[in-house]
Formats: C-alpha cells, structure tokens, sequence
C-alpha cells in the first residue's frame, strides 16, 4: 500500500470517529450495528492466544515508538520525516482504540437507553434505597472462601445472555475468556481489579482476586467487552446480573461489591452521626470482610503508582465524554435509584421492567 492511499484511509477513519463523536446517536448505531462484529471478529481472534494480547500490543507499540527514530536514523531519516511517523503510528493507535471499542464511550446516556426517568436525587430516595440494600447486605452474607471461577463465569455469561436485546449489550461469546497477564504484579501495585482491552476485544480480570472479589469484577469487566464503557454503568449491570445468580456467593459478591459506592453515597447525604448510625446496621461480617479487603489492597498498592494511575485514568475518563471522572463509578446509586423508582414504569422497548433486586 502507498503511503498515499495509508494516509487517505487514516484520514477517513479519523473523520468517521469525530462524526461518529459529534452526530447524535452516532455512538449508538456504533455500538449497535458496528461493534458486536468488530467485538466478535478481535475476540476470536484473541482466544487463539492465551496471553494477554492486549499487554503484548502495548508494549510492542512502546517499543516501536522508542525505536522509530533510531530507525529513521539508520535508514537517513530527517527529522521531519521522522516525527510524521511518529504522529502517524499514533494516529493509528487512536483509530485502532476507538474503532476496537472506544466509541461506545459516545453511547447514548442509561436513562435514554432504558427509557425511563432520571429519578431526582433526594435524601428520601436515597434512605429508602439504603435500608432496602443494607436489609439485603446482611441478609445475602456467608463466608466465601472457596469458589469455581471457571461455573461462576458460566453462570454470568448466561444471565447476560438472557438480557432483551434493546438494553443494548451484545451477546457473550464461549471464546471469551479472561486471559494470563504478564504484569499482574504491576496491577496488583496500583490497584486495578480489572480492566477492558480495546484493541482485541479483551476483558482482563487482576489474577490475585480474593474469591468474594472475583464474581462482582468479572461481570463489571464482562460487561465493558459486551459494549459498555460508562463505569457506573458497568457497576450497574454487575450487581444485577450477580444478584440475579443461583450461587448465594455470588449475590453476596453482588452486595459486597457495591458497599463501598454506598459507603461514598452515605457519607456525602448523612452528617457524620447519622453516617455512623447506619454502618452500626452493617453485619460485622460484613465489615470485616469489607476491613480485610481494603487492607489486603492497601499493602498490596505503591503510593505512588496508585496516585499516578488514579490521576491519568481521572484524566483518561473526562477526556471520553464522562465528565465526573473516577467519581463516575459512585453514580452506580443513583441509576438503581432510578430504576427502583420506575419499576411501574415498564421500559418500553423491552415490555417488561427491569428487575433489580435490593
């Protein structure tokens, strides 16, 4: 291919992904009528490796970019020459990343796409969702030491399967599994749980879980591949479909796993009286699962990286359309709220209400 006809078809990629970004619905019929193939086709192809080929890619990109101009110099490069291949090997990533999966990013908003109303966050509605979830916390605890990985993601693959077509989120495929990483200690030292890989259609999930850990992270990470990139929004869909689970692990996964967004939620709404009164209604269990967690990561994180990662990822998310950034994962509680307050409300595309249990 000439450089000509490589550039004239960035060139259209890149117009496509800004009318992509900028028409209404674009991000929509993206997600809609694009990327279940691009999704299908890169984790196919993915599964033939059982290595992360996200990571692999990362790095080979890093190294090219490093190695560009030593190249450019060996083969009598000038500069300018030089820096057009850097921008364009770039440019390239970009088109990849968001083509592979980054323009869900643009999707329309989880109020809009399920048809119901935006419920007005109040203390009220937010003290009825709270005894409802505290009630059901206590209730769904049992200690979780030993669990089948490879059933629970049976499991929630086929509830996800079962979800109308009109929530917007493509089918789980059998290939699609999470895969060996190759820097799990590095994620385990800035505490990522998990992460979407874009460019082949990769959902990873930290290899150092704690078995109460794993269900939760898995299906807010599988839910990211089946085309949701809103990170309250993957909270959301993770706590249904757990709690919607025949293994009481599992749902008690589901509850443990948003505490700590209710936690954020209660002491934002409560003074600190209040605050304190309502953790003293949490099973102790509970809380020293929820102890042990948070110290098990804490000796796990460096400081420092964790505080870089945090800082880029904030960066990283408000760059893509979601404007709260990190505090993005918190809004989890109102979006059930919502849902709560709509259940006589049936959403409409689907015929039937959406069942979120408390």
């Amino acid at each position: 291919m000439s450089i000509f006809s490589r550039r004239t078809i960035l060139g259209f990629l890149l117009v496509s992904l800004i009318a992509i970004r900028f028409i209404p619905d674009g991000g929509e019929f993206y997600a809609t009528y694009i990327y279940p193939t691009t999704s299908w086709g890169l984790s196919f192809l993915s599964s033939l490796c059982p290595w992360s080929l996200e990571e692999i890619t990362v790095c080979l990109t890093g190294a090219l970019l490093l190695l560009f101009p030593l190249i450019g110099l060996c083969c009598r490069k000038g500069a300018k020459s030089i820096l057009k291949g850097e921008i364009e090997i770039l440019l390239w990533v970009i088109v990849w990343f968001y083509w592979g999966w980054g323009c869900t990013y643009f999707r329309t908003p989880f109020h809009e796409r399920m048809m119901i109303e935006e419920a007005e966050y109040t203390p009220e509605s937010f003290q009825k969702f709270l005894t409802a979830y505290t009630d059901s916390l206590n209730a769904a605890y049992l200690p979780v030491q030993n669990l089948n990985k490879e059933e629970v993601r049976r499991e929630i693959k086929a509830i996800y399967s079962q979800l109308p077509p009109g929530f917007g989120l493509t089918k789980p495929q059998s290939f699609q599994e999470p895969k060996t990483l190759l820097f799990n200690e590095l994620y385990n030292q800035v505490g990522v749980l998990g992460y979407m890989g874009p460019f082949f259609a990769e959902s990873q999930v930290n290899m150092s879980l704690e078995p109460l850990e794993y269900p939760f992270t898995y299906a807010h990470e599988l839910s990211h591949l089946l085309g949701i990139s809103n990170e309250a929004e993957a909270n959301f869909w993770a706590f249904h479909i757990c709690t919607q689970s025949k293994n009481p692990m599992v749902r008690y996964s589901a509850y443990n796993g948003l505490l700590a967004y209710v936690a954020n939620n209660a002491r934002a709404v409560f003074n600190k009286e209040d605050y304190e009164k309502w953790l003293a209604t949490v099973r102790p269990e509970v809380m020293e699962d929820e102890k042990r967690l948070a110290q098990l990561w804490k000796d796990r994180k460096n400081p420092v990286l964790n505080a870089a990662q945090d800082w880029l990822y904030n960066l990283y998310l408000k760059g893509n359309d979601i404007p709260q950034g990190v505090q993005n994962y918190a809004q989890v509680v109102s979006m059930l709220i919502s849902v709560q307050e709509s259940q006589q409300e049936p959403l409409r595309r689907q015929g039937r209400a959406l069942s979120v249990k408390q």
